[in-house]
C-alpha cells in the first residue's frame, strides 16, 4: 500500500474527485497506510443492560440473493476451511505478481529484499533439502477442491517472473551487492539489498532476477491447470484474477517495473491477459483490476498522485478526465461490444482502513455510508460499495462486484473480541449491499476472525448458516446495534446476525413484519470466547426480545410457517 507524505495528503484533502453518486504461503501484503494502532477498549460494563436501538425485520422488503462467495478467504487453512464450508479461496498477493509456475519460485519484491525464492523455501520442507517439485499454487488447488472450495488465482499481468530459484540459499537477487553500497541487506542473506541508497531508488537489471512474459506464458499455466485439474466447470480452478496492484509496482516491483503504470498499459495488457484466460478456459471467469486503494481508484501510478489525483492530472487528463476506475470499465465494456465476449466478469478492488476510528466499530462505515466522511488522510465519503455499483451501472452493467483483499481490523484494533464483532459486521454488510466475491486478508496479529465466519457459515457446528435469501433488516442506530436478515432457501427459516458494537450490554427487540413463526427460536452467541447456544432470546407474538451482551454477535434461527 501507498503511504502519502504530508504533502500528498493536503493535495488530495483539497482534491474535488468527483463525488460519490447519489481496499505467507506465497506473498506477504503491501502494509496499508493506517495510523498506529488504536488502543484496547477499556473494560466492558457489568451493569445493568442498558436499553438498545430499535430493530426490525420485513420478509417483503428489500429481497435480494446473497452471494456466499462473500464469506472467501485468502490463503485458507484446510480445517478452517472445511468447518466453515469455506466457498472461495484466493491465491493472491504481491508474490503472486512475479510467480513462475514453471520453476515453482517468485519474487518477492519490496516485501523482501527483491529476492526470489523457491516455494520450498519453507520450514515444512527443511529449506528445499526436500520437496524441491513442491507448487504452493498447486497445494492451494489441490486442498480447494478436497475442501469443495473455488479457488480464485492471480496471473502475472506485470510481464516479469522470477528466472530462476536456488535450493542451497543463494537467492537471486535484483540488487546483489554489486550494487553497493545500499541502506539495508536481507540480514540472512547479505548479498541482497533493498535497492535503495540514501532512499532513493538504483537502476536494476531486471534480467538478473527476472524474465519478461507474456500472456501466452499465463495461458500454458492455464491449460496445464485445465489437464490436470480440469476446467473451471469441472471444479478446475474457477476464477483467475488480472495480476495484483498494478498502480503500485513502480514501488512493489521497482526492479522490473520502475515506470509507474498508465491508463493504456493496464488497459492493453489487462484485455490481453483476458483473452488468454478465455480462450485457454472458456469456462472461468475474470476478475480485475485488483488495485490497492484511494486514490488509484481515480487515477493511474502516471498521475503523480503525491501531489494529488484532479481530473486534470496529466494521465487522467488524456484520457477525457475520466475516473480510472470507470475508464477501466468503459474499455472492456467497448470490447465486448466489437467482439461479443465479455472478458471482465468482476470489477475487483482492495480496501484497507487508512485512520483512527472512534468508536473503533465505524470503521466499516466507509464500505456502505455515502454520508460518512472517513477520518483519515484521505478525508473524504468513501461510500465504497455504492460507488462500485454506480462504477459498474454507468460504464460496464452485468459485472459483478469484488473485494478480493480486505480486512477490517489491521491497524485498527488488536483485541480479538473487537475484530470478530467488525468482521461480522463487515461480512454482513457484504451480503446486505450486493458485493458478489470478497476475499478477507489475514495479516499478523490480525488474523482470520474464525468466530465471525463461524456466525454466517456453521453456527452450530452441524452446517447451519445464515440464509442466502436476504430480507429488509434495520436498526434505529446502527453505529451501536446492526442487524441483518435472510431466509434460508424459499421456505425456510429466517436467520439473523445482530451484532452489539457497543462496549456495554443491552436489551432490545426485533420486529417481525410479514412473518408467521412457527416453534420457538434458537440462538447461538459469540462474546469473546467460543459460540455458545444461548436461551436469551424470547418470541413474544410478533417481536423477537434480545439480550446483547457487550461486543457481541447473535444469531437467530427463527422456523417460519410455509
Amino acid at each position: 500500500m501507498r503511504l502519502l507524505p504530508p504533502l500528498a495528503v493536503a493535495g488530495l484533502l483539497a482534491a474535488a474527485l468527483t463525488a460519490a453518486p447519489t481496499t505467507d504461503t506465497a506473498a506477504a501484503p503491501a502494509v496499508p497506510a493506517a495510523a498506529a494502532a488504536a488502543p484496547r477498549p477499556a473494560q466492558t460494563s457489568v451493569a445493568k443492560p442498558a436499553k438498545g436501538p430499535r430493530l426490525s425485520v420485513d420478509l417483503k422488503k428489500g429481497t435480494h440473493r446473497i452471494s456466499p462467495l462473500v464469506y472467501g478467504v485468502n490463503f485458507a487453512d484446510a480445517g478452517f476451511a472445511r468447518t466453515v464450508d469455506l466457498p472461495v479461496d484466493r491465491w493472491g498477493g504481491n508474490a503472486t505478481e512475479t510467480y513462475n509456475w514453471q520453476v515453482r519460485g517468485s519474487n518477492r519484491g519490496q516485501d523482501y529484499y527483491f529476492t526470489n525464492f523457491a516455494d520450498c523455501w519453507t520450514a515444512a520442507f527443511g529449506y528445499c533439502k526436500q520437496g524441491q517439485d513442491f507448487s504452493a499454487a498447486d497445494a492451494q488447488v489441490q486442498q480447494d477442491r478436497s475442501t469443495r472450495t473455488q479457488t480464485l488465482l492471480t496471473l502475472p499481468l506485470m510481464g516479469w517472473v522470477a528466472k530462476a530459484v536456488s535450493y542451497s540459499g543463494d537467492h537471486p537477487c535484483s540488487y546483489p551487492a554489486s550494487a553497493d553500497p545500499q541502506d539495508a541487506h536481507d540480514p540472512f542473506h547479505a548479498s541482497c539489498g533493498n535497492g535503495r541508497r540514501g532512499g532513493q531508488w538504483l537502476t536494476a537489471d531486471p534480467t538478473t532476477a527476472g524474465v519478461a512474459v507474456g500472456p501466452s506464458f499465463s495461458a500454458q499455466w492455464i491449460s496445464s491447470l485445465v489437464q490436470r485439474y480440469g476446467d473451471a466447470a469441472h471444479g478446475g480452478v474457477s476464477i483467475y484474477a488480472l495480476g495484483n496492484e498494478p498502480n503500485l509496482w513502480d514501488e512493489t516491483h521497482h526492479d522490473f517495473h520502475p515506470q509507474p503504470t498508465t491508463y493504456d498499459e493496464l488497459w492493453a495488457k489487462s484485455r490481453d491477459l483476458a483473452t488468454a484466460v478465455k480462450q485457454a478456459d472458456p469456462t472461468a471467469k475474470t476478475l480485475g483490476p485488483a488495485e490497492w486503494g484511494w486514490p488509484n481508484y481515480f487515477c493511474s501510478a502516471a498521475d503523480d498522485i503525491d501531489r494529488g489525483c484532479f481530473a486534470s492530472s496529466p494521465d487522467r487528463a488524456a484520457h477525457g478526465g475520466t475516473e480510472l476506475s470507470a475508464w477501466y470499465l468503459q474499455q472492456f465494456a467497448a470490447q465486448e461490444r466489437q467482439t461479443g465476449q465479455r472478458l471482465l466478469d468482476y470489477f475487483d478492488l482492495h480496501y484497507y482502513p487508512q485512520g483512527n476510528y472512534s468508536p473503533v466499530t465505524d470503521v466499516t462505515r466507509p464500505l456502505y455510508d455515502t454520508d460518512y466522511t472517513d477520518p483519515s488522510w484521505i478525508g473524504q465519503k468513501i461510500g465504497l460499495v455504492p460507488r462500485m455499483r454506480a462504477w459498474v451501472k454507468d460504464n460496464y452493467p452485468g459485472t459483478k462486484l469484488g473485494i478480493s483483499e480486505y480486512n477490517m481490523a489491521l491497524d485498527v484494533t488488536d483485541d480479538p473480541r473487537l475484530q470478530n464483532v467488525i468482521q461480522a459486521d463487515t461480512l454482513g454488510l457484504l451480503g446486505r449491499e450486493g458485493v458478489d466475491l470478497a476475499t478477507f486478508w489475514p495479516d499478523g496479529s490480525s488474523g482470520v476472525p474464525e468466530a465471525a465466519f463461524r456466525i454466517f457459515r456453521n453456527y452450530d457446528g452441524r452446517g447451519h448458516a445464515f440464509g442466502d435469501r436476504g430480507v429488509a433488516a434495520t436498526s434505529s442506530d446502527q453505529r451501536t446495534v446492526s442487524v441483518y436478515a435472510a431466509r434460508v432457501g424459499k421456505r425456510g427459516p429466517l436467520t439473523l446476525v445482530v451484532v452489539n458494537k457497543a462496549t456495554r450490554a443491552l436489551k432490545t427487540s426485533v420486529a417481525l413484519q410479514h412473518a408467521r413463526p412457527r416453534g420457538e427460536p434458537k440462538a447461538y452467541q459469540y462474546a469473546g470466547k467460543k459460540i455458545r447456544k444461548v436461551r436469551s432470546v424470547r418470541l413474544r407474538g410478533q417481536a423477537l426480545r434480545l439480550s446483547l451482551p457487550a461486543s457481541s454477535i447473535t444469531l437467530v434461527q427463527l422456523p417460519l410457517r410455509k
